[in-house]
Order: C-alpha cells, then structure tokens, then sequence
C-alpha cells in the first residue's frame, strides 16, 4: 500500500501544467521540453522520468517510484533505469554551475534539485571561474591565434577539475575586445573568480602575463609572468598551461576556505562544511582528526550527492586509521561506506576517485584495485596535485619508487603553492629512503617539517633516515619530538600498516626501532 500512497503524494493530478528549471521549460500539456525556446528530443520514458522529478519539488525519488512512473505495470531491472537517467542527463547537458541537473542519491534513488531557489541553501554549490581572453598588445595577428590558443587550452584542462565549474569558452570570448570592467563581466557569467592575460612581443621573445582574480574581494590571488622563445612557441604554450592550471585549483581552494572562515556557523552549506574541514587535514592530533570527521559529516548530511564531500569524509578516517590508534569495526565499515557512495556517485572527478583509491588501500587493504583507480585518475586529470600526489604515494608504498618520486616532483613543480604540499615533500624523502638514500631522505622531510611541523609522516621519516645513518642523538631527538606531538604513538602503530604495504616497508619500521621509539 506505501508505494500508490506515494506514488498520488508525488504526481499530483493538480500539478503545473509547466515547470521551469534554468533555460528549460517542461510542457505537460503538450508533452515537450524546450531549452531556450528550442525543443530537447525526449523519449517517452526520459520524460515521464522528468515528470517524475519536477513533481517531487527538489525531495529525492527512489528508484521503485521512477520505475513505476517510467514502466507502469511493468517489473524492469534498475539497470534500465539507469539507462534512461544516463540518457535525460545527456539531453538536458551540465547544469551552469557544471553538476548534473539530476542528482544521484545513493542507495535510494534521485532528485532534481532547485539549483537557483533560495529555498535549499544547504546543498554544495561549486565555484565557478571565466578565464578571458588573453589581450594581444602586440596587435600582431599570429600571435593573437597563439594566445586565444593557450587559452583554450587552459579551458579545457581546468575544466578537468570537477572542484570548481568553468566557463564555457564561448561565452567568455563573448567579452573579446570588448572594454568591459571585470566585475560586470563577471555579473555575468555568474562566476567568482576571472583568470586574464596578456601577451607581448619583444624581438624573438614573447612575454606572457597572467593573474587570478578574486571578484568578489577584488584580490589578486596569483600573478605570474612567463617569457620564452618565439622559435619553441608551441613548449612554451604547454609550458604555461601546465603552470597555470596548477596553480590556479589550489589558489581557489585556499581563497573558498578563508571565505568559508568568514562566514557565519549558523548560514554554513554542505560546502562550506566541507571548506572548514579542509584546514584540519594539515594536523595529526586525535581532536583535529576528530573535527574533520564532524564537520564532513554534517555536511553530507546536508547534501547526500555531494562525492566530493564523501570522498573527504571517507579520507578523514583514514586518517584515523593512518596516524591514530586505528578504526573500531564501525568506523571502518563508515569509512569503506562513505568510499562507495563517494565514488557511485563522482565517479568522473578524478579527485574523488584518488581519494577513494587512497581509502580502499589503507582502510580496505584492496591494493589492485586503488592502483588501477589511481592510474586512470592521474591520466584523466595530470594537473591535479592532489591526484598526483596519491598516485606518487601509492606507487612509493606498494608499487614502483621511481615512478611514485617523479610524480611527486611534478606535483611539486606544477603546483608549488599547493596546501598538501608539505606531503609531497616527504613524499620524496620516503622514496629516498625506500633507496637507501638516506642523506637524501633527511634533506626531503626537513624540508616538510619546514612547512608543516605536525605532520607525523615526515618524523617517522626524518627519525627512520638519521638512525640508518648512525646519526644516534639526531635520531633520538626526532623520535622526542614525535612523541611530544603523538604521546601515543608506538613501533606497533607503524607495524598496523605492514599488510598496505611493500616488504620495502620495513626500512621505515626498523629504522625508527633503532632511533629509540617503544614497541
């Protein structure tokens, strides 16, 4: 009897002839969608699925009710539901801030949700950057076709990034030579931060000028000048994408986390949330771990389909398990959980799915499977630091050293700015280790304390690389200094880690016996 009862509760009989979502029109009477005033070709079934969703004003529908609205007196398998959702979102394209129109709501079903009502403040919405057109003040023909080249290029990589939406190209080249102020381009393509340009000619050498723009603040975040050779034009070219595209994804990341700081507790969205919690991966200590898992939590709970924060949730206990005293069995299963849901639902964010690999190697031992995870997601995001540098680990701990040391590098030098950059720094240094280059592993994780003295990875490290040395008293006081920051931490702690990893593994784990830390 629940499902007719809900069934009537959702298709109303009453309800709007028309809805209007975005550019779209949903025409009930006359059985049609339109965008823009052009009509959208929908099968029978993609449009009593719509029907299905507009009904349910923004509240998630489960997967029994879309079957029996689409298939009425049928028994169908999901996999055919999942076959017409996968085809509606073809036809109604990216939402403007670049998620699917229709949300994925896991283990129960999907929902479309009110992306511009102020009604549902609570679900995460992306920031949104235009990168302009680059201004030619060469007035040189030839190089204007480089320049609006480049930035295609950069479009295309940055749009890579699912941690942010971007402007299609179309319509920020809208604003092409035109003398319109930033902030009223910005209007108008809705977005927070502008990446502009320019480029100059001086003899055989071009200069490239390019800077990040906080609208909403009329902050500079970033300003960078290249110059090259005219006669490599096209390795300057990817020389500077590469550059660029890096920098700019952890320099929004860092201005969303101060704008997030700055709001009120009580107007905080999934977002937000999960902005906030960013600042507590940087720390080890048991009540830092604590929050992170707090505040993602919550925001998961506002937003069931936000991967990203899912991802980030699952990671926050992993970090539990890495540098805690381990995951009670409800923990872990949380963790796994919060894994799955994570990747069913972004499964095309390589970030995500990096995250995801990271969690199922450390808390679920699945090593194959995280590396094959990590391997698409490195090819289908190379810009991505935080991609770059899971991969980098894994292939460190479990797979090849020499590989994992030089993603690690590049991450260092695409983005070296980067948050996380602190373990990518010892990252190397474990590499070096792995080695038996100790000189160079004591080098590498200095140079990580340096940015982040909480960071208990770069002592086990730093402790590890000075006891196979024979460097006693440097040891020593290393091993002082980690348990003055982890009062807990013991040999056996490491040695929880040993079924993750390579026997190569076991470098770390006796050197840090030697430098004097307690079974």
């Amino acid at each position: 009897m629940l499902l007719p009862l809900f069934l009537a509760d959702i298709f109303n009989p009453m309800a709007q002839p028309r809805d209007t979502f975005g550019p779209f029109v949903f025409d009930r009477a006359a059985g049609v969608l339109r965008r823009d005033g052009e009509l959208v070709g929908l099968g029978q079934r993609s449009f009593a699925l719509l029907d299905a969703l507009l009904s349910a004003d923004g509240q998630s529908v489960s997967k029994d009710v879309l079957m029996a609205r689409a298939w009425p007196g049928q028994i169908v398998e999901e996999a055919n539901l999942s076959v017409q959702i996968a085809a509606l979102r073809k036809a109604l394209g990216k939402a403007p801030n670049g998620l699917e129109w229709i949300a994925t709501v896991p283990r129960f079903g999907y929902r479309l949700p009110h992306f511009h009502s102020v009604e549902t403040p609570h679900y995460a919405v992306r920031p949104s950057i235009a990168v302009l057109p680059f201004e030619d003040l060469s007035r040189d023909a030839e190089y204007r076709y480089f320049a609006e080249g480049m930035v295609e290029d950069v479009i295309v990589a940055l749009s890579r990034f699912k941690t942010f939406a971007v402007v299609a190209r179309n319509s920020s080249f809208a604003f092409k030579d035109r003398n319109t102020p930033v902030r009223d381009i910005a209007d108008a393509l809705g977005v927070r931060y502008v990446l502009q340009g320019s480029v100059r000619r001086h003899s055989d050498q071009l200069r490239v000028a390019v800077q990040l723009l906080d609208v909403d603040t009329n902050a500079h975040l970033w300003v960078e000048r290249f110059d090259g050779d005219i006669s490599s034009l096209f390795d300057f070219q990817d020389h500077i994408t590469d550059t660029v595209v890096g920098l700019v994804e952890p320099e929004v990341r860092k201005a969303e986390v101060e704008r997030a700081r700055r709001k009120r507790p009580d107007s905080l969205d999934a977002y937000d949330l999960y902005l906030r919690a960013l600042p507590h991966f940087r720390g080890t200590a048991a009540s830092v771990r604590d929050e992170a898992v707090r505040l993602l939590e919550q925001a998961v709970q506002l937003d069931p389909a936000f991967a990203t924060g899912l991802a980030h949730a699952a990671w926050a206990y992993e970090r539990h398990e890495t540098f805690g005293s381990g995951l009670s069995e409800v923990e872990r299963h949380r963790c796994l959980q919060l894994g799955e849901m994570a990747l069913e639902i972004g499964y095309e964010d390589p970030q995500v799915v990096a995250i995801c690999a990271l969690v199922f190697t450390n808390v679920g031992h699945d090593h194959r499977r995280s590396l094959a995870m990590l391997t698409d997601a490195q090819k289908a995001n190379p810009n991505n630091p935080t991609v770059l540098s899971l991969y980098a680990f894994l292939n460190v701990m479990a797979g090849d050293v020499d590989i994992g040391k030089d993603t690690f590098l590049r991450a260092l030098q695409i983005a070296p700015g980067a948050l996380e950059n602190y373990e990518i720094l010892v990252g190397v240094g474990i590499a070096h280790l792995f080695k038996g280059e100790f000189d160079q592993a004591v080098d590498w994780a200095s140079r990580s304390l340096a940015v982040n003295n909480d960071w208990l990875g770069a002592y086990w490290t730093l402790a590890s690389a000075y006891a196979h040395l024979g460097h006693v008293e440097q040891a020593q006081a290393t091993i002082a200094k980690l348990r003055a920051k982890a009062p807990h931490m013991r040999v056996r702690d490491l040695e929880r880690h040993r079924p993750r990893y390579a026997e190569r593994y076991e470098i770390m784990i006796g050197g840090v016996r030697k430098a004097g830390l307690p079974d």
